[in-house]
């Protein structure tokens, strides 16, 4: 038996990541002892991760929980369907004492629902993003192009018919130490330009600065 549930108060941060086409979206949420990190990834790439689903991280618990999205985003909808195991792993992350007062998982997802932000500063946007890959990349490898690869070396001038993808533009978000609005500085040269990234697995190459790559890109 499912229960459905609309996470209605998403819609101020989905909304705003979506004018401004900045598809990643992760915060995280304290509800008693329990940390649930909320993470939606929308592009023309994330086919299997689409803005369709909303992931829900449980810390304590070390699960990822994929959710499909129903309704219009546009309305205000986040409709959502958890199963008996869902259900019982997010009250597990609760870590609750047996005997001690009345639970209700209902009222436990309305909490979470009232405490998602209205407002999201990209930082603390990409700080959640760093702090939880660790844990999630395995599952979540379909977000960024290439995920092995994590040492920016260069970057590519593409063809008039080709565009940077956000999967691999996402990756500066996550395996770099930049800020977020450095980032974002970034990837407006990028774009303009018409470039994307180059990165390599190789342990023994040296990370490159945005501003020597910037350089390149000038040239």
């Amino acid at each position: 038996m499912s229960v459905n549930f609309n996470f209605n108060q998403l819609q101020a941060v989905y909304s705003k990541a979506w004018l401004e086409r900045k598809p990643t979206i992760a915060f995280e949420l304290v509800v008693g002892r329990g940390c649930f990190v909320f993470m939606i990834f929308f592009s023309p790439e994330d086919k299997k991760t689409s803005g369709e689903n909303l992931f829900v991280y449980l810390r304590h618990m070390n699960s990822l929980l994929k959710l499909k999205l129903y309704g219009s985003r546009r309305n205000g909808d986040f409709k959502v369907f958890l199963n008996e195991r869902q259900e019982k792993l997010m009250v597990d992350e609760l870590q609750l004492v047996a005997g001690r007062g009345n639970f209700s998982f209902e009222q436990l997802l309305l909490e979470l629902n009232n405490s998602i932000p209205q407002e999201l500063p990209e930082q603390e946007n990409v700080n959640t993003l760093r702090r939880v890959w660790p844990d999630v990349r395995d599952e979540l490898k379909d977000t960024v192009d290439e995920a092995e690869r994590t040492i920016l070396i260069g970057v590519i001038k593409l063809p008039d018919n080709k565009k940077p993808q956000d999967k691999t533009l996402r990756k500066l978000y996550i395996f770099t130490n930049s800020t977020a609005e450095d980032i974002n500085d970034f990837i407006k040269v990028l774009k303009e330009n018409n470039h994307t990234l180059k990165w390599t697995d190789d342990q023994e190459k040296v990370p490159k600065s945005f501003a020597d790559l910037i350089i390149k890109i000038k040239i």
